[in-house]
């Protein structure tokens, strides 16, 4: 039997919250930087171990394998803090929670939510800034897959 409450982001926080600011999600961007930074070291030094040292051909079908493979890493990171906890440590930090309004199945929507993301850095961001036309601050894929960022208010 499986618990599917440790696959479902958190429903709407009993303390204070109000939208997000930008700002901030840019900074828990930021800040998770570091992490997946960290990330892509443990599973390049996991690669190593595979390849007996040997670094990966800079062209070819191995290098793009290669790339695939630290993605697939950097998604796991986001996946599993969205999922488990509804916030990365970059999240956490700065006082956010993304909130889902659904209940059901967490890793497809975040892994959308992954992907958007990846998109938005391509266009420098572009994608993330339009959320700021949006009274909840929610991006286009979170308008669709009805989620919102929070910022916790300190208790008092």
């Amino acid at each position: 039997m499986t618990d599917s409450s440790a696959h479902d982001t958190p429903k709407p926080p009993g303390r204070p919250a109000r939208t997000a600011p930008l700002w901030r999600r840019a900074a828990a961007l930021f800040y998770d930087t570091l992490f997946v930074i960290a990330v892509v070291i443990l599973a390049t030094f996991i690669a190593l171990v595979f390849t007996g040292g040997e670094p990966v051909p800079p062209e070819g079908p191995i290098q793009w394998l290669f790339r695939l493979y630290l993605l697939a890493w950097i998604a796991a990171y986001f996946l599993f803090f969205w999922c488990r906890f509804g916030q990365t440590p970059g999240m956490k930090v700065w006082r956010l929670l993304l909130i889902r309004e659904h209940d059901g199945n967490c890793v497809a929507p975040m892994l959308a939510r992954f992907g958007f993301g990846v998109l938005s850095l391509a266009t420098l961001g572009l994608l993330f800034f339009t959320a700021q036309f949006d009274p909840q601050r929610r991006s286009w894929i979170d308008q669709h897959l009805s989620m919102r960022v929070v910022q916790l208010l300190p208790n008092g």
